[in-house]
């Protein structure tokens, strides 16, 4: 039986955002590891410290990839966690990749080599917000960790852009693009359900 953990953060993990996604990722096939943010009066700089201690427990944590994911999240269609993991497969070197993430339209992003399930890959280095649907191998979390601890930038999207651009990484299901312009993949954050807690 497969088993990928997914850690899901969230302020109010009995809201109805933090239910829906649960209920989403649950369906999907994810041991969901609910993650309440860190009080902070600085909300920017909750995430960013919360997102460190994620990162801090997957690097020191015994599984190979752990997914990571914000309470504002939806789906274009339905998905196995047999079809994410192959994304892990082809992302081995990488360390990082993301099931969703908002790019800038006026640039292209490259076409990787990789074809999964008829769809060909893109690749993200550097121009990439967003923190909403993200996988990482220990490695990965370890790196990213290391390089957010000690860095001035309060934006983990930021951070995670500066990743990008010294290690390139891919979008699960690039080609999917939802009713907010830019904000491609699989996972999308949902603006029209969720407004977002993070300014």
């Amino acid at each position: 039986m497969i088993i990928r953990k997914a850690y899901l953060l969230t302020c109010d993990e009995n809201s109805e955002r933090a239910i829906f996604c649960k209920n989403l990722l649950d369906k999907i096939g994810f041991e969901v590891i609910i993650f309440k943010a860190i009080p902070n009066e600085d909300r920017v700089l909750s995430n960013k410290n919360s997102f460190l201690e994620i990162y801090k427990l997957i690097s020191e944590g015994n599984d190979n990839w752990v997914y990571v994911f914000e309470d504002d999240i939806n789906i274009h269609e339905e998905v196995s966690l047999e079809e994410i993991i192959k994304y892990e497969n082809v992302a081995e070197n990488k360390d990082f990749f993301y099931l969703g993430c908002c790019v800038f339209k006026q640039l292209i992003y490259p076409i990787s080599d990789v074809i999964i399930d008829n769809d060909k890959v893109r690749i993200v280095n550097g121009n990439v917000r967003g923190a909403h649907a993200m996988a990482f191998s220990k490695n990965g979390a370890k790196e990213i960790y290391n390089i957010a601890k000690f860095s001035p930038i309060r934006y983990m999207d930021v951070i995670h852009d500066i990743y990008t651009s010294l290690h390139p990484t891919y979008v699960m299901r690039f080609n999917l693009e939802s009713y907010i312009e830019g904000h491609m993949g699989l996972f999308y954050q949902d603006r029209k359900k969720f407004v977002s807690l993070v300014h």
